[in-house]
């Protein structure tokens, strides 16, 4: 009878060991079944605020159907959340009492792939119609400043705390697009907001730690309105329109087809 037991608690172990394997399994004769781990990190865009089917038509679902289409298993997990930014992200990736902390850090452990989004709530959310444009150019310039300068400081250390979760991941971050470009009436607010957007922007670069996407890049050169636009009362809706979505996950999936630059 006991050697039941052990062999029960041995095939049990193996179960469990089999189903924390991340990437490979064999098969019969030549066939490799072959899967994946995508996890998305981020901010609403992530998260696909404002979609109507966000579970396929944002970025994050886009990729995980492509991954789907060269994979036979894709375990996929989007942690996106509305409102991010990075100096929160950071904390729950770093704080054990943080309430989220728990539950991150198990979805990242052994993820093969991970697309980030963040850095726009950075500068959105000190931004208000109830001020005046004047008053933003007189005296808002040192509080973007300051926080394009806190968003250098935080993103290094949420790649590295990527890296240090899930030592093999691939990182592909997207920077940030200004979400400027389709409000007319407001006079130079395009140009005032390019001035911080670009500057958030230097501290995304070519690294071996990351695979840099330019979503920038890319709206500034669509001629199609790849933003669900929108002013209700004094709040905007700056957030990417399905065609939006369709533009970054294009990008995203082109740099994973190319193998990308991070995961040590």
């Amino acid at each position: 009878m006991k050697w039941w037991i052990r062999a029960g608690v041995f095939l049990l172990g193996m179960v469990i060991g089999f189903c924390k394997m991340p990437v490979i399994k064999v098969g019969s004769g030549d066939r490799v079944s072959r899967s994946i781990r995508y996890v998305a990190l981020g901010d609403s865009i992530a998260s696909g605020y404002g979609l109507s089917v966000p579970e396929t038509d944002s970025y994050v679902g886009l990729v995980g159907s492509y991954l789907e289409e060269n994979y036979d298993y894709v375990f996929k997990a989007n942690l996106g959340t509305n409102g991010l930014r990075s100096d929160q992200l950071l904390d729950i990736l770093t704080d054990p009492e943080n309430e989220k902390y728990k539950k991150y850090h198990a979805t990242l452990e052994d993820a093969d792939i991970v697309t980030l989004s963040i850095g726009s709530n950075d500068l959105l959310h000190l931004v208000s119609l109830n001020r005046d444009l004047q008053d933003y150019i007189e005296e808002g310039d040192q509080m973007f400043r300051k926080a394009c300068s806190e968003f250098d400081y935080y993103f290094p250390k949420i790649i590295q705390e990527i890296h240090r979760i899930s030592p093999n991941a691939e990182i592909y971050a997207n920077n940030v697009y200004n979400p400027c470009g389709d409000i007319s009436g407001f006079g130079n607010i395009y140009d005032l907001t390019e001035r911080y957007v670009e500057l958030l922007n230097k501290t995304f670069s070519e690294s071996e730690e990351y695979t840099l996407v330019d979503i920038k890049e890319e709206f500034d050169e669509s001629e199609d309105s790849l933003l669900n636009m929108a002013i209700s009362g004094k709040e905007l809706d700056p957030h990417p329109n399905k065609k939006g979505h369709a533009r970054i996950g294009s990008k995203v999936i082109q740099a994973i087809a190319n193998g990308g630059k991070g995961g040590k």
